[in-house]
Order: C-alpha cells, then sequence, then structure tokens
C-alpha cells in the first residue's frame, strides 16, 4: 500500500478546516484531512510501519498498526518505544490508546511498561499512560493503583491535568467512594480538582444529586 497516496485520496478539505481547530498544536499544513472511522479502515489494512511520519495522519496509523497488526506482545512494546515519544497532540494520543486492546490480555506486564510513561516529564507521554490507565485500569483490580497515581499529580500542563480529571471522572462513575473523598479532602491540585468537578457534571451516568452535591465543593 501506498500509504501517502491512501491518505490523499481520502482527504476531505473541509475536514482538514475543523480538526486544524480542535487540535490547535498541529502545524494546519501536516493535517491532510482525513476522517477517523477512513483512518481506521486504512490501518486496519496496513501490512507493515515502514512508511513517513510526516504528516498527522501518518503518526495516527503508525499508533493505528501497533494496536491492529497481528504482533507478538514484545513487538508491540518495540514499536511503542518509537511511537510514544513522537506523540505531539491530544487527538493522536486518545485514538491510539483506544485501539491498543491487546493491554486486556497483558494487564500486569503493560502496568509496569507505562510507569517509564507515568512519571515522564514530557506532556504527551504522561498523557498517554493516564488516558491507557482509564482505558484498561479502571476496574477490582488496578483501582487502588491508579488512584494512588491520579492523586499525586501536580503538573503545569494542561493536557496531563486534563486528562487526569478525565480518567478520575470515569473512575466516580464505578468507584465513587474512592473519588469522592479526594475532591473533600482536597488532595488533588486546584486545576485537577476543579476540572474533575466539571467533567463529572458533565457526565450523563451521575445522578443530579451527586452533580448538584459536587459542585459546592469547588476550588
Amino acid at each position: 500500500m501506498d500509504v501517502r497516496k491512501e491518505l490523499f485520496e481520502n482527504q476531505d478539505l473541509a475536514y482538514k478546516e475543523f480538526h486544524s481547530k480542535i487540535v490547535p498544536d498541529i502545524d494546519k499544513e501536516k493535517i491532510i484531512g482525513v476522517r477517523i472511522p477512513n483512518l481506521r479502515k486504512i490501518g486496519k489494512c496496513l501490512e507493515s510501519s515502514d512508511f513517513a511520519w510526516d504528516y498527522y495522519e501518518e503518526i495516527m496509523l503508525h499508533g493505528f498498526y501497533i494496536g491492529y497488526a497481528k504482533l507478538e506482545f514484545e513487538e508491540r512494546l518495540a514499536l511503542l518505544n518509537d511511537f510514544v515519544p513522537k506523540i505531539d497532540n491530544w487527538a493522536v494520543c486518545d485514538c491510539v490508546c483506544s485501539t491498543l486492546k491487546f493491554i486486556k490480555k497483558h494487564n500486569a506486564d503493560f502496568f509496569e511498561y507505562l510507569k517509564k510513561y507515568m512519571y515522564s516529564e514530557n506532556e504527551f507521554e504522561q498523557r498517554f499512560a493516564i488516558v491507557c490507565l482509564m482505558d484498561y485500569y479502571i476496574d477490582d483490580d488496578y483501582i487502588n493503583l491508579v488512584i494512588d497515581y491520579l492523586k499525586g499529580i501536580n503538573s503545569s500542563y494542561y493536557y496531563v491535568n486534563m486528562a487526569a480529571a478525565w480518567a478520575l471522572s470515569v473512575a466516580f462513575v464505578k468507584y465513587e467512594s474512592k473519588v469522592m473523598p479526594l475532591l473533600e479532602n482536597g488532595v488533588l491540585t486546584k486545576e485537577i480538582h476543579n476540572m474533575t468537578i466539571s467533567k463529572i457534571r458533565d457526565s450523563l451516568r451521575v445522578d443530579k444529586e451527586n452533580k448538584d452535591y459536587i459542585k459546592t465543593l469547588k476550588r
């Protein structure tokens, strides 16, 4: 497959304009304008990762390849070692994280692998770790480890703080008794605290009574 040719054949210039506004960190000229469903279709057809990294969509496809291709676990980790440092925006981070379904079969080993990103000083490496935790580790086996990690985040990076708040709001739905005390006791940084309240109040899975009470906890 000629990956770049395939991308330009799926170009949607109106979508390029729209997407460049919601992912403002990317040079607009590096966005081709391919909708995510079409990118996923291309990603599922890739036979190798031997193609360029120049465009936003090409970087996304490298991540999709890691998730979709038939690879051994160690092969996926080796590819992630190259891929994760190249993430420079929330969209690539979040879309690729949701594609790494193999994590479910390797939870313990991948949790250990994530630690180097959990404590990274790079904004999007840390966001990658947080979103993976949110997508694959909000369960009975890992919730305490996830909460302990999230409550210790003290970052100046917007996309790290927003990811932490997002993860906490997802955890709140299933583990209210573990997240509520963080808000009541002021454990989180002010930015993550208020972002978490906002995300919980936006959730359709939280009842009005809880939303009204949480609003009173804003700092």
